[in-house]
């Protein structure tokens, strides 16, 4: 029952929103639209009036009632050609309105394209950059590493010397040792 409720109150705020926004010169109560045709209800009104009068001889209507009736009907023409040019004057003030935001609109993405390639072209030479310098980061802990791997170099030859001598000298003391004898 709560979704129900929910999906009602739903459709009934989509409804009135898109009301508003297909009628909004209808909500303003001073707009031209509705003073013409609130102008034309009266003429109308005053036609149905004009249908009802029987001022002839014999109960039917008379000249001057149908004279009545069609001056009123002209009046209501009149006014729906007012009504019609007062919606062309509304209906290209609003595409005139579109086209205004449209041209806003196309110049935000323009300008937001041109920040998008400014900002790709510099992300594009800060990554380069940042591969430089890891390149540079890597040639220095490779140099860093010399003076290291020199010393283990250097410690592995002078164990293997100090063997070789070692052994040197134990072979050559035997030697000696077979000489005094």
């Amino acid at each position: 029952m709560r979704y129900f409720i929910a999906f009602f109150l739903g459709c009934i705020a989509i409804t009135t929103q898109a009301q508003n926004i297909r009628y909004s010169y209808v909500a303003r109560p001073d707009s031209v639209l509705n003073i013409l045709v609130s102008q034309r209800q009266g003429l109308y009104k005053q036609w149905a009036q004009d249908q009802q009068e029987r001022n002839a001889f014999f109960g039917g209507q008379s000249k001057k009632d149908l004279r009545n009736i069609i001056t009123t009907l002209e009046q209501i023409l009149n006014k729906d050609n007012e009504i019609l040019t007062e919606l062309n004057r509304m209906k290209q003030a609003e595409v005139t309105e579109l086209r205004r935001k449209n041209s806003d609109v196309s110049k935000r993405v323009n300008s937001y394209l041109d920040e998008s390639g400014a900002l790709m072209e510099e992300n594009k030479q800060l990554r380069s950059q940042a591969d430089r310098n890891r390149k540079r980061v890597e040639a220095l802990e490779n140099q860093s590493n010399y003076p290291f791997q020199i010393a283990i170099c250097l410690l592995i030859a002078s164990w293997v010397l100090f063997f070789l001598l070692r052994r040197k000298k134990s072979t050559a003391e035997p030697q000696r040792n077979s000489d005094l004898r």
